[in-house]
């Protein structure tokens, strides 16, 4: 019998439009309510996107959420913390200064609710989720209530591996490999590359692994859904691993079994399938 299941947010459970569809809710939302098996959102984004998911789609399987790659792991109902790890201003200063040097094209650092970009060219404002500021350091000056929880440099492949180079130097940092991310601009797609960095010790695997310990669940009682790279490595504690059809090479050749796409209701299936046994 199965306890929870972990989900990744983009590529897996939202479609390419970035929406939840009516099927992924009501399949997650019967395996609460039939199974009592709780749905936790396991991702990289910041924790104020995930709540407002949760109002819009009327989300009813469950009230724990872990943002920003395991820095926040929050109950959204109580308010209550399992985990909070922040990047303190001295190192977010570092990384700007690693920004600048490298010639990058962003720096963006997440607060609990909101991402805030500063950007080289700022005619690439094309992006709705981000608020561009001028300077990340005078933001959180003036801003004693915003807390860094992740930060996330973008730019050219040759100047991001000079830009890790410099972040390994700085103690008590984790970074991820170099990621890829496709947008939209002007009807066309646009490629850029990027990385996270974060409190040494903040990842989805040991998210997953605190969260598992708040419940009693154990390895057999796990589900866990993604697509990318960075959800890797939660399937070391699941007994249940899906990937998506849309989902990197490296995280399907770990799969136990691979679902339908984002856009064909792959996270309903899956549960379908294993939950419900239909």
């Amino acid at each position: 019998m199965y306890k929870l299941i972990f989900i990744d947010l983009d590529g897996t459970l939202l479609n390419d439009a970035k929406e939840i569809s009516e099927e992924n809710i009501k399949w997650l939302n019967r395996a609460y309510k039939e199974k009592g098996i709780i749905t936790i959102i396991t991702t990289g984004r910041e924790l104020g996107l995930v709540k407002n998911l949760y109002k819009k789609y009327n989300c009813s399987f469950g009230d724990y959420v872990i943002a920003s790659d395991g820095a926040i792991i929050k109950n959204i109902k109580t308010e209550e913390y399992i985990n909070k790890e922040i990047l303190n201003i001295d190192e977010v200063k570092k990384l700007r200064e690693i920004y600048l040097n490298e010639n990058l094209d962003f720096i963006m650092i997440y607060g609990e609710d909101n991402e805030y970009m500063e950007r080289k060219e700022l005619t690439n404002k094309v992006q709705k989720e981000q608020i561009y500021i001028d300077n990340i350091i005078e933001l959180l000056e003036k801003n004693k209530d915003i807390e860094a929880t992740l930060c996330i440099m973008g730019g050219k492949k040759e100047d991001l591996n000079k830009a890790i180079k410099e972040v390994k130097k700085i103690n008590n940092l984790d970074n991820t490999p170099i990621c890829e991310y496709i947008r939209k601009g002007n009807g066309v797609d646009i490629r850029e590359y990027y990385f996270d960095i974060m409190k040494k010790g903040v990842n989805k695997k040991n998210a997953v692994k605190k969260v598992m310990d708040t419940f009693g669940a154990k390895h057999d009682e796990i589900i866990v859904i993604g697509d990318g790279g960075n959800d890797l490595p939660m399937f070391e504690y699941a007994k249940l691993k899906i990937a998506m059809e849309n989902g990197s090479d490296s995280l399907k050749q770990k799969a136990d079994y691979i679902t339908d796409t984002n856009n064909n209701d792959g996270v309903a299936k899956a549960i379908k399938k294993f939950v419900f046994e239909e």
